[in-house]
């Protein structure tokens, strides 16, 4: 069958046309943002077809149509720079990882289909909509979590549960699990011992524990509340110092994460001065609220005992 194709602005879109159905078959182009038309040739777009967007590394967002019904495998994997892409929320089939390896992605967002509008999403929050964008992003590079890639289950309560019946059991896994694979894959050039396997593994799951603090929809107090300890247990002071670590390599400059480090308890009297002098002259940001907060709690000790005396 004959391929045609569609000229972006700066690429072209490969196609062919299938029993009734136009099939997306590659991408080539330095496109930054691609809306993909409702339809090529006079005929719906119904399919992306395998690796049909792969390695598009200059692409950054992505608008598929309200007629694709069909993702194949790796469809948009490792385009690097691709930070969002918005798909109808309805359900898709979906190949195998079809955002493998997009490390950039942030949000999915979903859109009610205008000509059979979901009340249900629509009646939704805007900040509900937003949390699911970047919790449905992150549930495409979860292990065996292909149940929550389904966008039109996205957003609902049971959704929610069972994103967070993930996360909690990536959280309770033994931080070792998965170190004798990656030992037996004998790449030399990675690092396989077990203290840094180890110490990898707890930070994902604090950027995972954060990133669902900090898109809080839908969230249990018990689950909250047990993320919230999962962080706190390895900020200065405990035996491991993950959190914070992370703080000082990758949140430091997110206003969003370090408020959020003091409110969950992780800086504390005991921790303050250690975390303090070991911050030194980094994230000079961070550093000043972490004073402020500091200066705050003492201003309101002193006017408690003020009151008391004579």
């Amino acid at each position: 069958m004959p391929e045609e194709v569609f000229l972006t602005p700066d690429g072209r879109i490969n196609y062919i046309i299938e029993d009734s159905k136009a099939v997306i078959r590659s991408y080539s182009g330095d496109d930054e943002e691609l809306i993909i038309p409702e339809e090529l040739s006079d005929v719906p777009v119904r399919v992306i077809d395998k690796k049909a967007f792969m390695n598009a590394r200059r692409l950054r967002r992505i608008v598929l149509p309200d007629n694709i019904k069909k993702i194949s495998d790796w469809g948009f994997a490792y385009c690097k720079n691709l930070t969002e892409a918005e798909l109808p929320r309805r359900t898709l089939s979906m190949g195998r990882s079809p955002f493998l390896g997009d490390t950039s992605l942030q949000k999915i967002r979903l859109r009610a289909r205008v000509r059979y509008p979901d009340k249900g999403w629509l009646a939704m929050t805007d900040k509900e909509r937003e949390d699911t964008a970047v919790l449905l992003a992150k549930a495409q590079s979860l292990k065996n979590a292909d149940h929550l890639t389904d966008c039109k289950k996205a957003g609902t309560d049971d959704w929610f549960e069972k994103l967070d019946k993930k996360i909690l059991e990536f959280i309770d896994e033994p931080d070792e699990d998965g170190h004798t694979e990656l030992i037996l894959c004998g790449e030399e050039d990675l690092d396989c011992t077990l203290e840094s396997f180890i110490s990898a593994k707890r930070k994902e799951k604090i950027r995972l524990s954060f990133l669902r603090l900090l898109h809080p929809s839908k969230i249990s107090a018990g689950t909250e509340d047990y993320l919230k300890d999962y962080l706190v247990s390895h900020s200065v002071g405990c035996e491991s110092t993950e959190t914070w670590q992370l703080m000082k390599e990758e949140f430091g400059h997110l206003k969003a994460y370090y408020e959020y480090y003091v409110a969950a308890g992780c800086l504390n009297d005991d921790n303050f001065s250690e975390t303090i002098v070991d911050l030194g002259d980094k994230q000079a940001e961070m550093k000043a609220y972490f004073l402020r907060q500091r200066e705050g709690n003492k201003k309101e000790e002193e006017d408690f005992f003020d009151r008391f005396t004579l």
